[in-house]
């Protein structure tokens, strides 16, 4: 498969070009991603990042998450949840948290420069109605009340109870914060994750 290609900015935000995905990691270029975060009052679903995957193997993660392709808005990354969980959900649903930058090291030398566009969705269906993940990009599911998510991302040493979702059966886990993909902006989403959780429809 190609590489995808990507479109590429300076520290202003002024688009250079476009260029494969594996050179943007490589010359550490700043480019744009999609982070989706799926909660409901029971807490917040994490996504369990495939053992294969290049970047962070196995590690829990926002709900959906990948790059903004050449061309793409932002809303156009609504797509990686109908590739990752295999749900639609209508960009009028959901709740923006903000654009985020990410700057550090990654393996081989590379550094991944990121903005990372941020939003909630409301989504009250059970863990186990997850039954279309694709087990390329996703292991599984954890579902961590919002308490405990809170602590996990304002405490690098804390463990908390969870629900897991393999696509096959549910079974009470315990999760610590090292399992999470390491992202600046995740103590100052917990408020905002709880908010977009609760309150009444529109």
């Amino acid at each position: 498969m190609p590489d995808e290609l990507l479109d590429v900015y300076d520290e202003q935000g002024r688009h250079l070009g476009v260029k494969p995905r594996a050179a943007v990691h490589r010359d550490g270029d700043w480019h744009r991603a999609f982070h989706l975060w799926v909660v409901s009052a029971e807490g917040v679903l994490l996504q369990r990042r495939a053992p294969t995957k290049a970047a962070w193997p196995g590690r829990l993660d926002a709900t959906a998450a990948g790059h903004l392709v050449a061309g793409e808005d932002v809303g156009d990354g609504l797509r990686e949840a109908e590739e990752e969980l295999g749900i639609a959900y209508a960009l009028a649903a959901l709740v923006p948290l903000g654009a985020h930058r990410v700057d550090d090291a990654i393996g081989g030398g590379g550094r991944n420069r990121e903005v990372q566009h941020v939003f909630a969705v409301r989504d009250d269906r059970s863990l186990d109605a997850y039954t279309q993940l694709d087990a390329a990009e996703v292991s599984g599911l954890v579902l961590v009340g919002h308490d405990a998510f809170a602590a996990l991302v304002s405490d690098r040493a804390a463990r908390v109870p969870a629900t897991g979702w393999d696509g096959r059966s549910t079974a009470a886990v315990r999760i610590a914060a090292a399992e999470l993909v390491p992202s600046p902006y995740l103590p100052a989403i917990a408020a905002a994750l709880l908010r977009a959780a609760t309150a009444p429809p529109p």
